[in-house]
């Protein structure tokens, strides 16, 4: 059976407050600033609210374990070493908390909606983010994280590539966290997918509460200080 995202969030969203929701609070603009080291070659910055991307960490809520895919393309190849995302915690939040994220790449599934199934075996790329590999800031009323990748990220050009960012965080212990929502629109809205509502296709268009489509707010950035920093260990190690 196939449902609408929208109407389960307005079903979850009028749980009883502990229940798991699909969906936070409003976010806030960023305030964040990068560094004159860094080129972003992708940006969309967060504007609305939070939506589940989260793998939970205990054995009583692993049903409804949830991700958000984003589109993206480039018109040349774009070589990326760094990630910047937003997200937000809630029921109850605020966090922050020190724990595992997990990073996917896929291919397009061939409509230019979704990505390729099933979720995570198909994916082109996956990079496992350790507690403390990627820093977590508060940033007005919500986070944003940055990750070095451990070597360069490749894109080919006129390819169309999604990415899935979540936690692995613990229901008992973290509560909930999600992407925060950007708009306009790029390419084709955000997906999302929840194991235990059983949803097909798996995928299903990301909306707000006024049924508008919405992306999610991630940069995707080259920043020289990095491979500055890289270069130099490198010297230094081929000097002993």
């Amino acid at each position: 059976m196939k449902f609408a995202l929208l109407s389960l969030a307005l079903i979850l969203s009028a749980a009883a407050a502990g229940d798991l929701t699909s969906s936070g609070g409003d976010a806030f603009p960023s305030r964040w600033n990068g560094t004159d080291a860094e080129t972003i070659l992708l940006s969309q910055l967060p504007t609305g609210s939070a939506y589940s991307s989260q793998k939970f960490a205990d054995n009583d809520s692993t049903l409804l374990d949830s991700g958000i895919a984003d589109d993206f393309q480039f018109s040349v190849s774009t070589t990326i070493n760094k990630i910047r995302w937003w997200g937000q915690y809630w029921n109850p939040g605020p966090g922050p908390f020190n724990c595992d994220a997990q990073i996917y790449i896929y291919a397009d599934d061939g409509s230019g909606s979704a990505p390729t199934l099933p979720e995570h075996s198909s994916a082109l790329m996956y990079f496992h983010l350790p507690a403390g590999s990627y820093t977590e800031t508060a940033d007005g009323g919500n986070f944003v994280y940055e990750y070095i990748f451990p070597s360069w990220v490749i894109f080919d050009p006129g390819v169309t590539y999604w990415i899935e960012i979540r936690k692995v965080l613990p229901f008992s212990t973290g509560g909930q966290w999600g992407l925060v929502a950007s708009t306009p629109v790029s390419m084709s809205q955000s997906v999302q997918g929840i194991i235990g509502f059983g949803t097909s296709p798996y995928w299903t268009p990301l909306t707000d509460i006024g049924s508008n489509p919405v992306d999610v707010a991630f940069q995707l950035i080259w920043d020289d200080s990095v491979e500055l920093s890289r270069n130099t260990w490198a010297s230094i190690k081929s000097i002993f």
